[in-house]
């Protein structure tokens, strides 16, 4: 069973992977051929819309990968300088916290998502919780990838710092 959830798992950070690559091409593409053709004299004004969606998605999918591959900006110049056991405490109170917070944009982005349903874009006819949709979709990913990163801080503290940490003599 443990094995089957691994699977799903690591399918899943692909699709991710996947599907932020594409939206970042998708975004560039869509806005270079909608300046184009606006020079031209036929904008494509759909396009616009559709990066928009894009770019949401893009974005905090991309926030996801960030936290799973521990890509994020970390600022330890004052943690680096405290013992291995203080250090350990702060990054375990910190994971906590980081989840509460995503905890609390999924609690606040599903109503959001509900009071956009009739809410259309403005060049198609696409409802605009598509876009908002991805704020508490993703938000539950990040919580996945924190909890994860929040077992290896509890489990093996060091090997979660970047260069592997030492101890301050």
């Amino acid at each position: 069973m443990l094995d089957l959830v691994k699977k799903i798992y690591a399918f899943i950070c692909r699709a991710e992977e996947f599907l932020t690559s594409f939206a970042l091409c998708a975004i560039t593409f869509l806005v270079f051929v909608s300046a184009v053709g606006r020079f031209v004299g036929y904008p494509i004004n759909w396009a616009i819309d559709i990066s928009l969606l894009l770019f949401a998605w893009g974005a905090f999918l991309g926030a996801d990968i960030g936290i799973r591959k521990d890509r994020v900006i970390n600022v330890d110049f004052l943690t680096s300088k405290m013992p291995l056991a203080v250090q350990k405490k702060v990054a375990v109170v910190w994971s906590v916290a980081i989840i509460l917070f995503l905890v609390v944009l999924i609690a606040y982005g599903i109503p959001l998502c509900i009071s956009n349903a009739k809410r259309q874009f403005q060049n198609i006819s696409l409802s605009y919780s598509y876009v908002t949709a991805s704020l508490p979709v993703c938000a539950f990913l990040m919580i996945v990838s924190m909890a994860i990163k929040l077992k290896k801080q509890i489990a093996d503290f060091p090997s979660t710092l970047r260069g592997g940490g030492a101890d301050v003599v």
